[in-house]
């Protein structure tokens, strides 16, 4: 049943016909109809046809059928249809029967290799890969063996007329930057099963942390939770270290929701997102600090503590460093030279204060026994009700505080590096907590200009917990030449859309950082992660840390070592 609606845009030169009117199907209509191709839609459903036909007149198909009529006119076949492979196989065997020979035919697949599929679909077969239909800016495209050069080229071209770029990749499950995505995605699931956080406070965390536009469960719900659940089902049938879906993605989809298609899912989309934690009744914190510590994680705290107009102390193990520290803390102080408002700071070797402060934050170094004979001393020394603090990222809270002997008093504030400067604190009670001590934490954060996030005491917290397993997977993928250092961070951040690349952002935090967390992770059950990546292994053990050791990072071991003589064997 043809369709010529008033205002559609003048035909092009290309014609796309777009199998299966579902919801990716529907979307990828509309993006290429507003580009102004030609587009045929294409559906066995009436009621997929009848949404085709009511899409507004710019970005509705010249031409809506059932299948498989349509097809032999295009210069481009999308298939859209869901991703089991059979079903895919189904389609695709009708639709070689009908399409002229040297037509490209672009699947949708993401989790189902196009080996698999092009027996079926003929030989100038390629994968059309991304998560979000809604944002088709950039994808992924893998090619079939055997697909024309020809068919390659006008893939391109067509793409390219509807002003998406097309990011070349190896055909395997999951893809690069969606199968990554889509790994993080499920462990945020996971989270909210396990009742470790809410699914506010890890989209926020991940907003916060990571400079993402939405959290990972908004994502999911922009996805559709019955896809993504779908997919993730697939992918933790392969080998590459994905869990199975997280069971309240089955518990949201038995009760209808299905993320922002149905109006709800992780979040609420029909009336905005849910109404915030309300904010728990705050005593008044105090104004006497003590940051022990002189490291850039102290000094960092320790400046967010004065502009909060507290009165801090940097204590330091030596006069020596404390000076060093007091250097570094009144640079940046003057550099921003901000009037009135500041409290007053000093450093300081002399343990005599901590028993008259108000709150302790430790930001020593990230060593278990360290933070414990530090606790132990704060517990002897402290005055009552002192809110004791550590800034541990991914160390318990309970195993570093539990020597102080205050179970009611001590917590852990995970500020994130640069502490003066980023707005997120994790907010981590241990099991003997009082609710007095949580609330004065948070209007400490609060006084400081921070967003708090809280969740349960165990490796990681919420935002490490999340990022390093999703590194140590892009090395997975590196290790084994699925891709190049430039090729993973650039669709990283166009299909996946990350701030930073993966490799960037390794060599950002450095190796040994992401190894130490990850071997914490992977020793905490509940936290489901994956064994280490060797390539993690060999990147410390051959000091390439990344930006803390200039010209040796994750790019120039891969580079050495493609470079280096295979050894003779013996």
């Amino acid at each position: 049943m043809p369709d010529q609606p008033d205002g559609a845009p003048a035909p092009s030169p290309y014609t796309v016909a777009v199998v299966g009117l579902g919801g990716t199907g529907l979307t990828l209509v509309r993006r290429l109809a507003g580009a102004g191709l030609t587009v045929v839609g294409i559906d066995d459903d009436p009621a997929a046809l009848v949404r085709a036909q009511e899409l507004p007149p710019s970005e509705r198909p010249r031409t809506v059928t059932r299948f498989p009529a349509g097809v032999t006119a295009a210069d481009l076949v999308i298939e859209a249809v869901p991703e089991p492979a059979a079903l895919k196989r189904l389609v695709l065997a009708k639709v070689r029967q009908r399409v002229r020979p040297g037509t490209p035919v672009l699947t949708t697949a993401l989790t189902t290799p196009l080996a698999e599929l092009q027996e079926a679909a003929g030989p100038d077969l390629f994968a059309l890969r991304f998560l979000r239909a809604d944002d088709l800016d950039s994808v992924e495209v893998a090619r079939a063996p055997g697909a024309g050069d020809a068919a390659a080229e006008r893939v391109e071209q067509i793409l390219t007329a509807a002003g998406i770029t097309a990011h070349q990749v190896v055909d395997r499950p999951g893809s690069l930057a969606p199968g990554l995505l889509l790994g993080l995605l499920n462990r945020a699931a996971w989270m909210v099963h396990d009742g470790y956080a809410t699914a506010e406070d890890i989209d926020t965390a991940v907003r916060l942390g990571c400079g993402w536009r939405e959290g990972p469960l908004a994502v999911l719900d922009a996805i559709g939770l019955d896809t993504a659940r779908d997919l993730l089902s697939r992918l933790a049938e392969t080998a590459d270290g994905h869990p199975a879906p997280a069971p309240v993605l089955d518990e949201l989809i038995a009760r209808g929701g299905l993320g922002r298609k149905t109006g709800h899912g992780f979040h609420r989309h029909d009336r905005g997102e849910g109404p915030r934690r309300p904010a728990e009744p705050t005593a008044p914190p105090g104004r006497r600090v003590v940051v022990v510590g002189s490291g850039t994680m102290a000094t960092g705290i320790a400046e967010s503590f004065v502009r909060g107009g507290f009165d801090t102390t940097l204590l330091a193990r030596t006069e020596e460093k404390a000076q060093e520290a007091a250097e570094r803390v009144e640079f940046a102080l003057r550099r921003t030279d901000e009037e009135g408002g500041q409290g007053g700071f000093t450093a300081t070797a002399d343990r005599s204060m901590l028993g008259t402060v108000d709150i302790v934050v430790e930001a020593v170094v990230e060593d278990l026994e360290v933070k414990r004979r530090l606790f132990a001393e704060l517990g002897a020394v402290c005055a009552p009700h002192t809110l004791l603090a550590t800034s541990t990222s991914s160390l318990p809270v309970a195993a570093c505080t539990e020597p102080a002997g205050r179970p009611a008093d001590v917590l852990g504030l995970h500020f994130f590096n640069p502490a003066a400067v980023m707005r997120l604190v994790e907010l981590v009670p241990a099991k003997g907590t009082s609710r007095h001590s949580l609330a004065r934490a948070r209007a400490v954060a609060e006084r400081l200009g921070k967003q708090t996030v809280q969740c349960g005491d165990r490796a990681g917290f919420i935002v490490n917990a999340l990022l390093f397993p999703y590194l140590n997977q892009a090395l997975e993928l590196l290790d084994a030449d699925e891709t190049t250092t430039a090729a993973l961070d650039a669709t990283a951040r166009a299909v996946g859309g990350q701030p930073l690349g993966p490799v960037r952002l390794l060599d950002t935090v450095g190796a040994d950082v992401a190894l130490e967390v990850q071997r914490r992770l992977q020793a905490d059950p509940r936290c489901r992660a994956p064994e280490t990546a060797p390539l993690l292994e060999q990147l410390v053990a051959a000091g390439h840390l990344g930006r803390k050791t200039p010209g040796k990072g994750t790019r120039t071991y891969l580079a050495a070592r493609a470079t280096a003589p295979v050894p003779a064997s013996v």
